[in-house]
């Protein structure tokens, strides 16, 4: 194949990570494995950068750190274009998601400083968004929600669905924080026909497991209840496993607050199981909270106990990945970003 037809072959692939990331992945490989034959170090980073993502959806992060370095090497011998600030964004996103914040911090405050040779403007809103799940990570909520209205604000003229949805996504999880549940309803409902347009079964199923999360704190169960498990056979489809773990977690607390207490605790063990083998700690915090009232429900002090204490060490210790004094620095810093 030319190398006209290995960029087409490349487009072909980035439409379909969001909705058969198997296949895009497949497609990526071979462009990767031509470019490296024909020396085009630009388009097999690119290559590699999506091969990243489709591994990222199946929660392969030190496969997708391996694919990173490999970008970071071609860049060290050659020029990437902008490939640069999607290698920064991927390191970003995958240190999140590990609950590593301090790295996290760093690449994505480094691709919101790159050049626009170096970045696209997807990606530095990306990076937006980035900053913003950290900051709601450490509980800054305002300013979360701040990075996410720039983000919007950087993306009114685009046209790319998933893109607007992933803003509005988020948009939507801030407003949930700061306890506006009504504007956050409206806003990912507003999201829906956009996931749709774009085939987006993640974000699809994100949706519905945070307007099951809404219906939860408005006390509607069983409303609640068929919103995550539309949520959950979606991610169970797609392979999406933090988004399983995520949801199984709300459904978990639906059932509880249900006083349906086994079931609850079946969802939530499975929940841990899937957020302990995919290195996500920030949910793990989650699910220790809730598993230790569950089992002081239960009477089950011991196990209550471990769980509030695996609670509180993760949670210090995802709150000091990042220190106070950086994260108020960075506040400061928004109204220039």
């Amino acid at each position: 194949m030319q190398e006209a037809d290995l960029r087409r072959q490349l487009a072909k692939a980035h439409k379909l990570l969001n909705s058969q990331s198997t296949e895009s992945l497949a497609i990526a490989l071979e462009v990767r494995n031509q470019a490296r034959e024909r020396d085009l170090p630009e388009l097999e980073a690119s290559a590699l950068c999506l091969m990243a993502n489709c591994v990222y959806d199946f929660g392969n992060y030190s496969e997708v750190l391996d694919y990173l370095q490999e970008v970071g090497q071609i860049a060290a011998r050659a020029p990437i274009g902008r490939q640069e600030g999607e290698q920064l964004q991927a390191l970003g996103r995958t240190y999140y998601t590990m609950g590593d914040y301090r790295r996290a911090s760093d690449y994505w405050r480094r691709c919101l400083t790159l050049p626009d040779c170096a970045i696209s403007l997807e990606t530095r809103i990306k990076a937006h968004i980035g900053m913003g799940q950290l900051f709601y990570a450490s509980e800054h909520f305002e300013s979360a929600l701040a990075h996410h209205r720039r983000a919007e604000e950087l993306a009114a003229s685009s046209d790319d669905y998933h893109l607007q949805a992933a803003i509005l996504i988020n948009i939507g999880v801030d407003l949930i924080a700061c306890q506006k549940l009504a504007e956050a309803h409206v806003v990912l409902k507003g999201a829906l026909p956009l996931v749709k347009a774009d085939q987006n079964y993640r974000n699809e199923a994100e949706i519905y497991a945070l307007i099951g999360q809404i219906q939860l704190l408005n006390a509607e169960y069983d409303k609640a209840r068929m919103s995550l498990l539309v949520a959950l056979k979606i991610n169970r489809l797609h392979i999406n496993l933090w988004g399983e773990a995520s949801t199984l977690l709300t459904l978990g607390k639906v059932y509880f607050a249900s006083g349906m207490i086994d079931i609850a605790r079946e969802q939530l063990v499975e929940a841990l199981n899937k957020a302990c083998s995919l290195g996500a700690l920030h949910l793990q915090q989650h699910l220790h909270e809730i598993l230790s009232r569950v089992y002081r429900h239960l009477a089950q002090e011991e196990l209550a106990s471990g769980h509030e204490s695996l609670f509180h060490t993760l949670r210090q210790q995802l709150l000091v990945q990042t220190g106070e004094g950086e994260l108020e620095t960075m506040e400061l810093r928004l109204e220039y970003l």
